[in-house]
């Protein structure tokens, strides 16, 4: 592309402010009488639909129109901006700035305020009217560089191309001047070096750019297509791309001077492969997408929907430095050099950036004001749905999460930000989440000391409060045991609250019926720490230790990362067995887990005597056949899946697989175990993922020669939540998971297997 064009400023058609961010109003869609008035004051200029006036001439005009001030007719101008410059519309109150109406003026002088009045034409310029410094300067250096091309012209039309002819029939007189060396280069071509017409052949333009190193570089690059200093380009072919037709066509030229080759040294090496985001369209998707984490098409509908980033200078480069420091964790010097702008420059400017985002983006994407309750109810999934509210009950999942800091000679913030539980410092950001993801709110950041029942007391403490005047009673809140200290005040507000249960004392298993609650729970909580994970995912900054420097915007950082989750992210779908497990879940409920009573009633874990040991030949075990989608329905879900691949890891590799045994008693009737009289009892060992020296027993009862989900009547755990019959623990499904599916698949193999190798282990591990 050429030469980048800043955002379009727009000038107040009467006193000529820049109004860009200001309150302007359309001229032409003021009252006839006004819009009548301001087109007298502005004579000859011709008021168009794009012209917009002040509001402080808007009040001018108004009032003389309303105090039959004036008529109108033409009369005299009136401004509500007098100290304006007349070219940029930046104040000059306060700043040096030049007249341009003055008694004799050198040459210099009339050769920059005829400039200048071109410019502003059909504007006339009074005797009031002055111009910046700044523009003053840069309007000098203009004439100059006119100056220059005037003084090289005549020099440059008197040289002819090669196979072209002199205009004039005439010999040439012969002078003393050396010949220009020229170099043929066959695979290059080059345009003309003229300033009088556009590079590509035939174009009637009369309006020409300058050409930019960048398109420079690029075309040599792309095309082998060199365009020299003096080379111009209009409007049409700036944007047609139509670069490749340049090398064959009828004035490309095959012949370097030496001026014009060194040239080319002095721009290639000057351009770097530096992240260019002025120019967008010549970036390469992947490599955006990798620094700054959004596709170029979902980065131009966040630039189009905070407009006010697109009128800063250099807007798009902040805006892609602050999501590319969020994304990479890199430090500002870094940033710095990979776009180009000094270190304090871009600070600035991505701190003017992260101001805007959280006025203009972050409230329309997050924050109980920017959805209504109706709306939250519409992101209920099937599961939590169907086990905790009806159609009319909005269902959150609340939960903390952690940023960690450095450690700070501040003993009293050292005090507040030291957690006990984590042994790090950190502040913990507080969420409100969909059950289908969608970030609700966010609130914080809490001290580390903080709990989160704590959290939940203040936020909803106050009856006047905006969360307590947006849900409504019967709403659902799903919760972790670190809120057990807010459930009543929760319950006390109308809301139902649901956690984990809890050990009752002296017990070292929940009971079916908890265990069975705690999985209904569960099931749905895992969804914000999902969305914990995305946090930490995309954005690298809030993952790694956050400098005491950076803190002030630490929060600000964490929430446009969640408006930006919920801009582009995508959201949590139903299960596709959804409503299966529903249904299982609703019959299994009440069910009461007769196999654990009576392996608790015998004492089976310490007996081993009617058991036969079988893992030599645990091929030939008799087990149901299953499919995966009879995993998944057993367990309820897939993490317990995911975890019986790392169990099966462990003990193939250490423990030379699972120690398997039969029950070679018949099963007592006392005890109703469900299945007809044809049953087997099989007993596993799984030794805890936590403590090397615990291990648990499962136990399962299958139903003989019968496949899928249905061969499998009744299982038990010795672990915490091995009472269940709603799903399963992770152990049980382990054994499951082998005997009924794994060992029938090719390639089964252990996670991570590369990890075994890398850590010296003494005999006895």
């Amino acid at each position: 592309m050429g030469s980048r064009v800043g955002p379009t400023r727009i000038m107040c058609v009467n006193c000529n402010i820049c109004v860009n961010k200001m309150r302007r109003y359309p001229t032409l869609a003021l009252d006839s009488r006004v819009t009548a008035l301001i087109c007298s004051w502005v004579y000859p200029q011709i008021i168009l639909e794009d012209d917009y006036v002040c509001e402080a001439c808007r009040d001018l005009a108004m009032a003389a129109v309303n105090a039959n001030l004036q008529s109108e007719g033409a009369g005299p101008s009136t401004r509500g901006h007098t100290n304006v410059c007349l070219l940029c519309g930046c104040s000059i109150l306060q700043r040096q700035s030049d007249k341009l109406v003055k008694e004799n003026p050198t040459e210099m002088q009339q050769s920059i305020i005829n400039v200048i009045e071109s410019k502003v034409a059909p504007r006339e310029i009074s005797s009031s009217d002055r111009v910046c410094h700044a523009c003053w300067l840069r309007t000098k250096r203009e004439v100059l560089r006119m100056n220059r091309l005037d003084q090289i012209r005549p020099q440059m039309d008197a040289q002819p191309e090669p196979n072209q002819q002199s205009p004039s029939s005439e010999p040439q007189q012969t002078t003393e001047q050396e010949p220009i060396q020229r170099v043929t280069l066959p695979d290059y071509r080059r345009a003309p070096n003229s300033t009088h017409s556009c590079v590509f052949p035939n174009c009637n333009s009369n309006s020409f750019h300058n050409i930019s190193d960048k398109l420079r570089a690029t075309v040599l690059h792309n095309h082998k297509y060199y365009l020299p200093k003096l080379a111009r380009i209009c409007d049409q072919h700036l944007t047609s791309n139509s670069w490749d037709t340049l090398f064959e066509c009828e004035n490309s030229i095959e012949t370097f001077t030496v001026e014009q080759i060194q040239h080319v040294f002095s721009f290639v090496n000057a351009f770097s492969p530096t992240l260019d985001f002025d120019d967008l369209e010549n970036m390469d998707e992947r490599v955006f997408e990798y620094w700054i984490g959004l596709s170029k098409e979902k980065f131009n509908i966040l630039i189009n929907e905070v407009p006010r980033i697109a009128e800063l200078r250099k807007g798009s480069v902040g805006l892609a430095s602050l999501l590319m420091k969020m994304r990479t964790g890199d430090s500002d010097e870094r940033i710095s050099t990979l776009v180009q702008v000094p270190r304090r420059t871009l600070e600035k400017l991505m701190d003017r950036i992260r101001e805007i985002l959280c006025q203009d983006f972050v409230d329309r994407h997050l924050g109980i004001s920017h959805m209504t309750r109706d709306e939250l109810i519409q992101h209920n999934l099937i599961i939590p749905k169907g086990l905790f509210a009806s159609d009319n009950n909005a269902i959150v999942i609340c939960d903390g999460t952690y940023i960690y800091i450095n450690k700070s000679a501040n003993y009293k913030f050292q005090k507040e930000t030291y957690s006990t539980h984590k042994y790090r410092n950190l502040l913990k950001p507080f969420l409100i989440v969909a059950s289908d993801g969608y970030i609700l709110d966010c609130f914080g950041p809490y001290k580390a000391t903080t709990s989160d029942a704590v959290i939940m007391n203040n936020l909803f403490n106050n009856e006047n409060s905006a969360l307590r005047l947006y849900f409504r009673n019967d709403d659902a809140f799903i919760l972790d045991r670190g809120f057990r200290d807010s459930i009543s005040l929760l319950e006390g507000c109308g809301y139902r609250p649901f956690m984990p249960e809890s050990l009752l004392e002296g017990e070292h298993q929940l009971t079916t019926a908890q265990a069975n609650r705690s999985r209904c729970v569960t099931i749905c909580r895992w969804v914000v720490e999902v969305v914990n994970g995305y946090f930490k995912r995309d954005y690298k900054l809030l993952r790694q230790e956050y400098f005491h420097r950076s803190l002030p915007h630490m929060m600000q950082n964490f929430q446009i990362a969640a408006a930006l989750i919920n801009k582009f992210g995508v959201r949590l779908r139903d299960n596709e067995y959804a409503s299966e497990i529903i249904t299982i879940i609703r019959q299994n409920m009440l069910l009461e887990n007769n196999l654990a009573i009576m392996v608790e009633a015998l004492n089976m874990n310490r007996r081993s005597s009617n058991f036969i040991n079988i893992t030599a030949d645990r091929n030939n075990i008799s087990f149901p056949e299953l499919e995966y989608r009879d995993l998944i329905l057993v367990a309820l879900g897939t993490y317990q899946i995911r975890q019986a691949r790392s169990y099966y890891g462990e003990h193939i590799r250490f423990h030379g697989g699972y120690r398997i045994e039969v029950c070679s008693e018949r099963l007592p009737s006392e005890y109703n175990l469900r299945g007809s009289d044809d049953t087997t009892l099989i007993r596993g060992k799984i030794k805890s993922r936590h403590v090397s020296r615990r291990q648990y027993y499962v136990y399962i009862i299958i139903e003989n020669n019968v496949n899928g989900r249905g061969g499998i009547k009744e299982y038990y755990c010795s672990c915490l939540v091995g009472k269940r019959t709603v799903g399963c623990c992770a152990h049980t499904m382990t054994l499951i998971w082998y005997l009924g599916w794994a060992r029938r698949q090719e390639n089964i193999t252990a996670p991570a297997g590369f990890l075994d190798e890398i850590v010296l282990r003494d005999d006895e591990d």
